[in-house]
């Protein structure tokens, strides 16, 4: 009988789904997070503004994802309302295209898609399909890119994960599922205007009655 419990408890845990192991990664200056599988390997980064370069294990397929932040102070006074107007300014597609050219190892950039209304972490975010030519060790690669960017509260924030055109949709949910972990401080209150305590959380409010202050009321 305890053979058989024994049978039974190791086919179930053969079966049992595996829980993959994550990591948390974030800025030290900007307190933005990004979660990613354990097993992709941070790499140094291109350019003063590249946060973080994570690539897949063995480099498979080229994937990798990108942050870049920038604090510029830009529109850091305007309105959470007006978030996603400024992104849509300062992010058209033009912009979106020379963003990620100005990376030293592509080329031949084309805009594939551009939609608006996108969130990245907290942020209101435009997001492209990007596709172009990866230049490394010699040889070029075409590759499809998603990239989600926001103008927020002062940081110029852009975000892409790319692959072999050829490969993408075998990475489109683990690219999106990191994209979806991104987080950081809000920039405004969560409040309208703001957060004050109001006076009545102490459960009367006392009204003098004269300037000499001897006589009282409480509500």
């Amino acid at each position: 009988m305890k053979r058989l419990l024994l049978t039974v408890a190791v086919l179930f845990a053969a079966i049992a789904p595996a829980h993959a192991e994550v990591f948390v990664w974030k800025d030290p200056t900007y307190n933005i997070s990004v979660t990613f599988p354990d097993n992709w390997m941070q790499q140094a980064p291109l350019d003063d503004d590249e946060r973080l370069q994570i690539l897949a294990p063995q480099g498979l397929d080229h994937a990798a994802c990108r942050l870049y932040v920038t604090n510029d102070g830009r529109f850091a006074d305007a309105p959470p309302k007006a978030n996603m107007e400024v992104s849509n300014f300062v992010f058209d597609g033009s912009q979106i295209q020379r963003e990620v050219f100005a990376r030293p190892d592509t080329n031949m950039v084309k805009l594939a898609t551009y939609t608006t209304n996108a969130k990245l972490g907290r942020a209101a975010a435009v997001a492209a399909e990007v596709d172009f030519q990866k230049s490394w060790a010699g040889n070029s690669y075409p590759m499809h890119a998603l990239v989600l960017a926001s103008q927020y509260h002062g940081q110029h924030i852009i975000m892409s994960c790319e692959t072999l055109a050829s490969s993408w949709l075998q990475w489109d949910s683990v690219m999106k599922g990191i994209f979806k972990s991104v987080d950081m401080p809000s920039a405004w209150s969560i409040e309208p205007n703001s957060f004050y305590r109001r006076f009545q959380d102490d459960g009367g409010v006392i009204l003098m009655q004269n300037r000499d202050s001897n006589a009282a009321t409480v509500r």
